[in-house]
């Protein structure tokens, strides 16, 4: 019977396929991305609310009614600053116009010359002004005082009540931390529920399907959830405990593959033992021992390096393929074809003679 071939198609088409896996795993990882985002997207606690059951509202109301009336007197002190600042100017002009009119009277007086009763006028007017702009001055540093005074009353009291508030929201920040804390766990709770069994079934087919015709979907599957759960696991779980998750995880995956090797080296697929028969017999050596192939003209080789010398009349010695036998391991190598008797390979399946094909024959 002629047995199934296997078609591999054309390098074009094998590369869009991978390119088609790699994109489908994308896709796949922006639904189970949208899927845990909506999950996440759940509620969680109000801190506001949570304040609330320890600050009253009459506290809140107190704090910013004190806040208003500490900014007033604020303002109306720096309001009285900015009028003494006028008033200082005005008074430094009112001086500079006596000092130079009580200059002026002093020059009249040693020159026996009179005194305009203008300028008289004048310097008493500016002397009446300079006497009312320092009580005005007085005045408004009186008032600044009591202003300030009262500003600092009210600030020791917003402070006491600002000192009160902040006691009261810490005991609130921690039940609100515990609140958001189980809110995390239980957001995280339910991403896993939803990403696990995903998981396992896209685990059951990578073990199951990992190199058969659907390889790249499942392969596509297999790390597109992988990778996404890793991240939620490493969103929601602390680091201490997120690096031994992630340890057990790497182990697991290593013990796996070593097993795995190690199955394909002590019972090999049928496939891989042809591969590997196929390569030792192009190498011209035994595929058991690997000691080189010793038949026909390969007997008179000087060396099995790079550059091999064979003799012209050696050559010409048992030109005719014989049967052949390991002589280091006692593997049957060579031997005659059952149905059209001529030699061949023993430890591959089909004859290059005429194609006859015999079941598989394991190195021994």
């Amino acid at each position: 019977m002629e047995p199934k071939r296997k078609t591999r198609g054309s390098r074009g088409i094998r590369l869009f396929i991978v390119l088609l896996g790699v994109i489908f795993g994308i896709l796949l990882y922006w639904l189970l991305g949208f899927v845990t985002r909506d999950i996440g997207a759940m509620p969680g606690p109000d801190f506001r609310g949570v304040r609330s059951r320890y600050v009253d509202a009459q506290t809140d109301t107190q704090q910013k009614t004190m806040q208003k009336e500490v900014q007033n007197l604020q303002r109306k002190i720096e309001t009285l600053r900015e009028q003494q600042g006028i008033l200082r100017d005005s008074t430094n002009s009112l001086q500079n116009t006596m000092n130079q009119l009580l200059s002026l009277q002093k020059e009249s007086l040693a020159k026996n010359v009179e005194f305009s009763d203008s300028s008289k006028q004048t310097l008493q007017d500016s002397q009446a002004a300079f006497l009312d702009n320092q009580k005005k001055y007085e005045n408004y540093n009186q008032q600044i005082s009591e202003l300030t005074q009262q500003q600092r009353q009210k600030e020791d009291g917003l402070a006491a009540v600002n000192d009160t508030i902040k006691d009261k929201e810490q005991h609130a920040q921690k039940e609100y931390d515990q609140l958001y804390n189980r809110h995390r766990l239980r957001v995280a709770a339910l991403k896993l529920s939803f990403l696990i069994p995903v998981f396992l079934i896209a685990s059951w087919f990578f073990m199951k399907k990992r190199t058969g015709v659907y390889w790249p979907l499942v392969w596509a599957s297999f790390l597109a959830v992988f990778v996404k759960i890793s991240l939620v696991v490493h969103e929601y779980f602390p680091s201490r405990y997120f690096k031994y998750i992630a340890l057990l995880a790497v182990i697991t995956i290593v013990l796996r593959i070593l097993v795995y090797l190690i199955r394909m080296i002590v019972s090999p697929k049928k496939e891989l033992l042809i591969q590997q028969y196929q390569q030792d017999y192009d190498k011209h050596q035994c595929p058991v021992c690997n000691k080189p192939i010793r038949i026909g003209p390969l007997r008179y080789l000087a060396g099995m390096k790079k550059k091999a010398l064979i003799f012209a009349d050696q050559a010409k010695e048992s030109t005719q393929p014989e049967p052949y036998t390991c002589p280091s391991c006692g593997t049957s190598l060579y031997a005659k074809c059952e149905k059209c008797g001529q030699i061949r390979h023993t430890l591959l399946p089909y004859c290059e003679h005429c194609g006859t094909q015999k079941e598989m024959e394991t190195a021994k």
